[in-house]
């Protein structure tokens, strides 16, 4: 269904190529005249569905790019949400809930990596002159990744005399960690 605009415009083109073929058959020069009107009005009428279609189709091409944009942003702009609300409250752990902290931290973990991901294979397709500052984003972003690991271990050695410190630190690093991905998108976008 992507393809239905371009392949109507392509038929229209080719019917229009066609009516315009030259006939074998001898013409009478006395019916050249009356069929030239008629054949003129005939392909111009042709011509005019042909170009009304190619605009309907370009209209479709870029009505469908522009709600393929509005959805990515839209879909971006939720995932956004549903990180900032992740590990927000991490005062309400405790020591006695390191455990839930940890494996909630390795939840949000793995969904910074795939966005991580996505930013890595955004760059690679990108042509634009962000290309360059975005890679530098995402080189410094991996190395903040890098960090968290071992924060997060840090997390889950610590003592309960050294938790709060830890905890402050891990969240402090991803919550670092989510602005410069975040920056990393927006100059991809700019």
């Amino acid at each position: 269904m992507k393809n239905q605009p371009l392949l109507i415009a392509a038929l229209a083109i080719a019917v229009v190529a066609v009516g315009c073929k030259k006939s074998d058959s001898t013409i009478d020069d006395s019916s050249v005249t009356n069929d030239t009107s008629s054949v003129s009005s005939g392909t111009n009428g042709t011509l005019d569905n042909a170009k009304a279609t190619a605009t309907n189709a370009w209209a479709s091409v870029k009505e469908g790019s522009s709600n393929a944009w509005e959805k990515t942003k839209e879909v971006t702009t939720n995932a956004w949400d549903s990180v900032k609300q992740s590990l927000q409250s991490s005062a309400s752990y405790t020591y006695d809930k390191k455990d839930a902290f940890v494996a909630d931290a390795q939840a949000d973990l793995a969904v910074l990596d795939q966005k991580i991901k996505n930013l890595s294979d955004k760059i690679a397709s990108s042509t634009d002159s962000a290309k360059a500052d975005a890679q530098v984003k995402l080189q410094d972003l991996q190395t903040q990744r890098t960090a968290l690991d071992q924060k997060l271990d840090a997390v889950k050695n610590s003592t309960e005399a050294g938790w709060d410190d830890a905890k402050t630190a891990f969240v402090n690093g991803y919550n670092d960690a989510k602005a410069s991905l975040k920056q990393a998108w927006q100059s991809l976008k700019s």
